[in-house]
């Protein structure tokens, strides 16, 4: 006899909170940055093959030259996962250290990571543009 039921509680059943949020966005912004660490020692290893590589050299060239909107954009995602999973990190120590566990303190420092990593992401694109 099949009951059509679920397994488990799921996403279905519960309603979304400023921690769990948090956490998987943690999660994913770790593996964001991986995945970029990765393909980065990628192409500086493809950038080393030497001048007999023209052709994979003129079609980087052409990538950086169309999509240079859409590379822009991957730093400026790859800041913010940087500053995010930097504050949530020192967060996270501190909660190692027996700082801020309160319930109410928990949902404070999670909106202050918000809010720093927002202001982290702004100072350093303006220190960015600056330089550029």
């Amino acid at each position: 006899m099949k009951i059509n039921r679920p397994l488990s509680p799921h996403l279905s059943i519960y309603k979304p909170q400023l921690t769990s949020t948090l956490s998987i966005f943690h999660r994913i912004s770790g593996g964001f940055l991986a995945v970029l660490f990765l393909f980065t020692i990628l192409f500086l290893k493809v950038c080393d093959l030497g001048l007999s590589f023209y052709p994979i050299y003129w079609c980087l060239l052409t990538i950086t030259a169309y999509f240079d909107w859409f590379l822009f954009s991957l730093a400026n995602l790859a800041l913010l996962a940087l500053c995010y999973h930097t504050s949530n990190g020192i967060r996270h120590l501190l909660w190692d250290f027996g700082f801020f566990l309160d319930l109410s303190k928990v949902y404070i420092t999670g909106a202050l990571v918000v809010i720093l990593s927002a202001i982290l992401l702004i100072l350093l694109n303006s220190w960015k543009l600056y330089f550029l």
